[in-house]
């Protein structure tokens, strides 16, 4: 597993910046990146730490928590206003205000300040701006005039800083990460014939982000030629740079798709070699927010123990005729039924296919065929029929269509003539209920070297 002996951050030496919570558990190993995506790992021996995190005070002020964001500021504000009364009290006294309190012809620098806690009201109401009324300056103090000036100013730019902060610190970005959701677990299983690792996302708000993107990396340990061991070295992880596969819309949830291939980290992993591996998959999520333009991250990682090999994830998207929209149950977010897959790795799969043993049919629910598929109206059926090439090893039927209240497309009742053997992903017959619904008459034809995790053909039923 991955060393990761320390023990959570608990800083001692600077306690109001925030640290991963984990439910009372404060060991954890083997997970650099939480389920909720906090990074477990702390900062040691980091020169001239103090002077780096004041330069840089905005953003000091901004991560820290709540509890010691606000009680910097009221002490700012205490300080502030005891300073200052400070100040006007020392003035008065110099100016001999204190011995003339029962002169009523002199002319004191404020008036009714005679002790330390009436020089702290004029203080708080010159710094608040309240307005003056039982204490106000004369015009016999230029220096208390002046001092006012100081005392506004610093008041001002005090209480600008504390509504930007506060602003800052509701609108930050990664607040909006929290409606952001990953599967509880990744799974394994085929895609036209590859082996892939499959995850969902999903998001909660209905506003979408802008320029979403995702990321795939494998933190793993690895020993160079050279002998240099990498303790937690990245693989990149492909989900589809070159073709733009990795930008996705998030308005529904999406299934997020790896190939295993040559340049994958899992190309030689199978099913019996995943129980002991020693990795862990990091998946990010970034966009642009579209209320405050700014950019978002959400992460999660997957330990092996998480990847479950031989499943596919539920279908959640349902449409309504009865509203006209198409309904998503995240309730079955993380839902997954088992289906056919080999437990042999991507590498050994791709032996058997150029050895020519390894059975496509054993894991399709439609087997390949070059043969044609005509779909007609039931008047038409007859004369055609006899002209179709329709191969006899491939079952053929008929299928009465109906409106399905889960397809917006579908039309009147007509007879459709289906051949069970078109399987291609571009095809649009091929994702058709039509066919899946005669998924069933299907059955493995032989096994090859390589085993079978048995599974479902067809997903399970779903009932909105």
């Amino acid at each position: 597993m991955l060393d990761i002996e320390e023990p959570l951050v608990k800083n001692k030496k600077y306690p109001f910046f925030k640290t991963p919570r984990l439910g009372g558990s404060r060991r954890i190993r083997n997970r650099l990146v939480q389920k909720q995506g906090l990074c477990n790992i702390s900062l040691k021996n980091v020169p001239k730490q103090r002077r780096k995190y004041f330069s840089d005070i905005f953003t000091t002020v901004i991560e820290m928590k709540w509890r010691w964001c606000l009680l910097y500021f009221s002490l700012s504000f205490m300080i502030s206003w005891s300073f200052f009364a400070t100040v006007y009290y020392l003035i008065a006294k110099q100016h001999g205000d204190i011995e003339q309190i029962a002169n009523a012809t002199w002319t004191p620098c404020i008036v009714n300040v005679h002790n330390e806690l009436n020089a702290f009201l004029f203080s708080f109401t010159t710094q608040t701006t309240i307005g003056y009324g039982f204490r106000y300056p004369t015009d016999a103090c230029p220096l208390t005039i002046v001092t006012m000036c100081f005392q506004f100013m610093w008041g001002v730019m005090t209480q600008t800083l504390m509504a930007g902060i506060i602003f800052s610190k509701l609108a930050r970005p990664i607040k909006r990460a929290a409606t952001l959701i990953f599967s509880k677990n990744a799974v394994i299983c085929l895609r036209d014939g590859k082996l892939c690792l499959l995850f969902r996302v999903g998001d909660m708000r209905k506003s979408s982000l802008a320029e979403a993107h995702v990321r795939l990396q494998m933190i793993k340990r690895c020993v160079t030629y050279e002998g240099e061991l990498l303790p937690f070295h990245q693989f990149d992880m492909d989900v589809g740079y070159d073709q733009g596969l990795d930008r996705v819309f998030v308005i529904w949830p999406i299934t997020i798709c790896h190939e295993i291939d040559e340049r994958s980290p899992l190309w030689e992993i199978g099913a019996d070699d995943l129980k002991s591996a020693k990795f862990e998959i990091i998946a990010i999520l970034e966009g642009v927010v579209e209320s405050v333009g700014s950019t978002t991250q959400a992460r999660t990682s997957y330990l092996p123990s998480e990847i479950l090999w031989g499943h596919r994830f539920e279908k959640l998207v349902h449409y309504k005729k009865e509203n006209g929209q198409y309904n998503i149950d995240f309730g079955k977010f993380h839902n997954v039924y088992s289906v056919n897959t080999p437990t042999c790795s991507a590498a050994e799969i791709e032996r058997l296919r150029s050895e020519g043993t390894f059975n496509e049919s054993e894991y399709q629910m439609y087997p390949p065929s070059d043969n044609k598929l005509n779909l007609l109206d039931n008047d038409e059926m007859s004369p055609v029929r006899d002209s179709m090439d329709l191969s006899n090893q491939v079952p053929q039927i008929q299928i009465l269509r109906r409106d399905s209240d889960e397809d917006p497309d579908a039309g009147e009742e007509s007879m459709e003539l289906v051949d069970l053997g078109i399987h291609h992903k571009c095809s649009i017959r091929s994702q058709s209920p039509i066919i899946n619904s005669t998924a069933h008459l299907l059955q493995p034809m032989h096994k090859n070297s390589c085993s079978v995790r048995r599974g479902m053909l067809a997903p399970p039923a779903s009932h909105s």
